[in-house]
């Protein structure tokens, strides 16, 4: 069974290869990913981060080492900030930040890049996005260079919200709902209070 597992995850790895955060880093799977999602969910996004949600929620709905009250795969793909202390942001309010979302595959979307809130299990949005897109990573168009490289803006009006460690994150989130595929990535941050 567990070879059977195992060729189904290298076909999702393959399937669903399709973007993610390089620049700053994006959240990456570790011991806290794995305790909560399964040893499945991990070997997949260890092989390759880029897959969607949907593929993960396929994967993971049969393992018994999955718990979905601690995975939270609809929040930042369930990546874990315990994984990825080392890879904490600081910046300031106002501050331009450039990013970089490598597109692997391109599939027709929507997307948007917006600072969510930790505290909750479903990582709520704080705030307008920084960035949006009504068409992003279209397959009827050539690839543009503004869907996988560009520049937030800080937000202003935060407060102190995010001045702890694993309060926020920025948050891509790209919805191909043509093919009901999703994809997140996370960038941990600290931003001092700021005027709200």
């Amino acid at each position: 069974k567990t070879t059977t597992i195992s060729a189904l995850a290298g076909i999702f790895t393959v399937t669903n290869a399709h973007g993610y955060f390089q620049s700053p880093k994006g959240r990456v799977p570790g011991d806290s990913f794995k305790s909560a999602c399964g040893e499945q969910a991990y070997s997949m996004m260890s092989s390759d981060i880029n897959g969607n949600i949907q593929g993960l929620q396929t994967l993971t709905a049969n393992q018994a080492d999955y718990d979905p009250s601690q995975c939270h795969l609809w929040t930042c793909k369930g990546m874990k900030y315990a994984d990825n202390t080392a890879n904490i942001q600081t910046y300031t309010a106002g501050q331009e930040v450039p990013l970089y979302f490598q597109i692997v595959a391109p599939h027709s979307g929507v997307a948007n890049v917006s600072v969510i809130d930790l505290k909750t299990d479903a990582g709520t949005l704080i705030g307008e996005p920084m960035v949006k897109w009504e068409e992003y990573a279209m397959t009827s168009t050539p690839m543009k260079a503004a869907w996988q490289n560009f520049t937030i803006k800080m937000p202003t009006d935060l407060g102190s919200k995010c001045a702890d460690k694993g309060a926020c994150a920025i948050q891509m989130h790209w919805n191909a709902a043509s093919v009901d595929q999703t994809y997140q990535s996370c960038i941990d941050f600290t931003m001092a209070g700021s005027a709200s």
